[in-house]
C-alpha cells in the first residue's frame, strides 16, 4: 500500500470511540466465544495431578489466542481469528513475565519506598502496560516491550487517544476482577471456577482488541501497514478482484466452501490474484483444515510478497506455515536468507533460528552459510542464553571456512562467548 492510500485509509477508519459497542461484544463471535468457553473449562485440570501446571498452560494458550486478536484487528480484520496460528507460544509467556516484572516492580518500589510511591508506580505502570503490550505484539521483544522509549513513542504519536485506550483497558480489568469475586461467591466452585475464567477470559480478549484496533487507527503514524482485505474497499479504488471475491463468498454462504475453494485456486493458479483473494482461499484452507494445501500455497505466495518486497506480510505468512510444520522454510536458499534477516531485525529469534536450523546441509554451496550461521551464533548467545550451540556454530564456521571474509568476526565473537561463560561458571 502507497503512503498515499495509507493516510487516506488512517483517515477512513472509524475511531475506537465509536465501535465501543463492536469492541465490548467482540469475544462472542463464534470463533473468540469457542475459544473462550474452552479454555475456561480446561481451567478444571486443577482437580487432576499436575493440574497447576497444566492450569498454566491454558493461561499461556488464552494469551497466545488474545494476541492473534490483537494481531487480526491491528490488521484490520474485525472478527475473531479461529484459531491462533502466527502467534509464537514465547509471545504469550513474554506477556506473563511483563505482567509480573511490572507488578514485581510496584511491590518493591511500595516495600522499599512507601506504599504510596509503590500505588503511584503501580498506575503508572498500569497506564504504560498497553504499549508495552503493543510493542511486544509488534517486535516479540521482551526487552523491546520493557524499554520505556518505546511506550513514549507510542505515546507521542498517539496522543490523548492512548490515555483513554489505557483507562479503558484498566476499568475492564477491575471489572472482571470484581466480577469475578462477585461470581465466586454465588456459586459452587467447580462452577466458580470456569465462570471466573470464563469473565476473565472475555475481558482479557476485549482489552487485547481494543489495543489492536488503537494500532489499526494510528497505523500511519506508527508506520505500521495493515494487511486486509477490507482496506481496498476503503480507499478510492476498489479491489480488481471484488468480483471473484463476491462469487466465492456466495458459494460459501450457499454452503459450498469446495466450490469457493477450488474457484479461487484454480484463479490463482492461471493468473494468480490480489491479497484479499489469497487471504480469502487461505482462510477457507484453515476452516477445511487442509494443512498440505496451506503449505504449498504458502511456500508460492512467500516468493510473490518477497518479490514485492512486502516483508512484513511476508514474516506473518512464514510464521502461519512454520506453525503447522515448524521445519517450513521458503523455496529459495535467498529467501531463507532474507527472512532470516528480516526476522531478526524485528525481533523474532525463534522465527529466525528456525529458519536457518541445517541450512548448511540443504544448502552446502550456498555462499550464505557463514553470514547466516553468524546470525544464527548471535541470537542463540544474545536472545536465547544458549550458549553451547553458538560455540559450537563458530567453531564451525571457523573449522570450515578459515579464509572468509567474517574469519575475524567469528574469532572475536568466539572469544567473547567463551570469556562470558566462563566467568559465569567460575561465578556459579
Amino acid at each position: 500500500m502507497s503512503s498515499t492510500a495509507s493516510v487516506v485509509v488512517a483517515k477512513s477508519v472509524p475511531p475506537f470511540w465509536n465501535r465501543l459497542r463492536q469492541i465490548t461484544l467482540y469475544p462472542l463471535h463464534p470463533g473468540a466465544m469457542s475459544t473462550i468457553v474452552v479454555l475456561a473449562l480446561c481451567k478444571l485440570v486443577v482437580y487432576i495431578p499436575f493440574g497447576r501446571f497444566l492450569s498454566a498452560a491454558v493461561t499461556i494458550a488464552m494469551y497466545k489466542y488474545a494476541f492473534e486478536c490483537l494481531r487480526a484487528t491491528a490488521n484490520g480484520f474485525m472478527e475473531p481469528p479461529e484459531i491462533a496460528q502466527s502467534v509464537e507460544r514465547s509471545t504469550a509467556v513474554k506477556q506473563i513475565w511483563l505482567i509480573v516484572i511490572f507488578v514485581l516492580t510496584a511491590i518493591i518500589v511500595a516495600a522499599l519506598i512507601s506504599p504510596a510511591a509503590g500505588l503511584i508506580v503501580g498506575i503508572a505502570l498500569g497506564f504504560a502496560l498497553p504499549g508495552a503490550t503493543m510493542t511486544l505484539a509488534m517486535e516479540e521483544s521482551l526487552g523491546a516491550a520493557l524499554n520505556p522509549g518505546k511506550w513514549l513513542g507510542i505515546l507521542a504519536r498517539i496522543g490523548w487517544p492512548y490515555f483513554a485506550v489505557a483507562l479503558l483497558c484498566l476499568v475492564v480489568s477491575f471489572s472482571q476482577s470484581y466480577a469475578s469475586v462477585f461470581v465466586a461467591m454465588l456459586l459452587p466452585q467447580v462452577v466458580a471456577i470456569v465462570a471466573v475464567q470464563f469473565v476473565s477470559f472475555y475481558g482479557l480478549v476485549v482489552t487485547f482488541h481494543l489495543m489492536g484496533y488503537l494500532l489499526y487507527q494510528y497505523h500511519h503514524e506508527l508506520g505500521f501497514e495493515p494487511e486486509s482485505p477490507q482496506l481496498s474497499r476503503i480507499v478510492a479504488k476498489p479491489d480488481p478482484d471484488q468480483e471473484m471475491l463476491d462469487r466465492a463468498s456466495a458459494l460459501v454462504q450457499e454452503g459450498k466452501p469446495e466450490d469457493a475453494q477450488e474457484l479461487l485456486r484454480g484463479t490463482l493458479r492461471a493468473r494468480g490474484g490480489t491479497p484479499a483473494v489469497h487471504a480469502l482461499y487461505r482462510k477457507l484452507l484453515r476452516i477445511a483444515d487442509n494443512n498440505e494445501e496451506l503449505l504449498r500455497h504458502g511456500r508460492e505466495y512467500l516468493s510473490v510478497l518477497l518479490a514485492q518486497e512486502k516483508d512484513r506480510p511476508a514474516l506473518e505468512l512464514l510464521r502461519e506455515c512454520q506453525s503447522i510444520d515448524p521445519a517450513f522454510v521458503p523455496a529459495e536458499p535467498g529467501q531463507i536468507t532474507h527472512l532470516a534477516q528480516k526476522a531478526a531485525q524485528f525481533g523474532q529469534p525463534q522465527v529466525t533460528l528456525r529458519l536457518l536450523a541445517g541450512f548448511h546441509k540443504r544448502y552446502p554451496k550456498s555462499k550464505d552459510v557463514p553470514q547466516n550461521y553468524l546470525l544464527a551464533a548471535s541470537l542463540l548467545h544474545e536472545r536465547m542464553n544458549q550458549d553451547d550451540q553458538a560455540i559450537a556454530l563458530l567453531k564451525f564456521l571457523k573449522m570450515t571456512y578459515p579464509q572468509h571474509e567474517l574469519a575475524t568476526e567469528f574469532d572475536t565473537r568466539l572469544a567473547m562467548i567463551e570469556k562470558i561463560r566462563s566467568a559465569q561458571l567460575q561465578k556459579a
